[in-house]
């Protein structure tokens, strides 16, 4: 006997499912819209009890967040006190290095323009110069 097969067993008398069928004595569920009954905007199904108990929970919550952003504080402290930030000028790319420094470790911990960004300025300035000195010696022996 296959139980996994689509088609009905030899002999039964299976007509499908009867959703399409209506029945003589059911009754219409939908009330008109002026008999509807509807739920009062910000109270939920429950009850004073339930009610003391979502104010108890949301004292509760206010605590555990009020303890959590004064713990985020004093961690936000600790890394300030931690860090040192500098401003040097890059003489290679000529420009300004803003940099955050671990002052225990002396780690760079965020660079700004990033070093990519620094090479990349000083090959070009390297390269302005070196064509600046050849149309200089060109210019120099047109003259002579």
């Amino acid at each position: 006997m296959d139980i996994a097969s689509h088609r009905p067993a030899v002999g039964s008398n299976s007509a499908g499912r009867p959703e399409a069928v209506q029945y003589r004595e059911a009754v219409r569920t939908e009330l008109p819209r002026e008999q509807r009954v509807a739920q009062p905007v910000g109270a939920g199904a429950s009850t004073g009890a339930d009610d003391r108990r979502a104010g108890d929970f949301a004292a509760r919550d206010a605590r555990i967040l009020a303890d959590r952003k004064a713990r985020m504080e004093r961690i936000a402290d600790t890394v300030r006190e931690s860090l040192q930030r500098r401003i040097e000028k890059d003489d290679a790319a000529g420009m300004l290095v803003y940099r955050t420094v671990d002052k225990v470790t002396g780690e760079v911990v965020r660079q700004f323009p990033d070093d990519m960004v620094l090479k990349l300025k000083a090959y070009a300035r390297e390269m302005a110069r070196k064509d600046e000195a050849q149309s200089a010696e060109q210019r120099v022996e047109r003259v002579a």
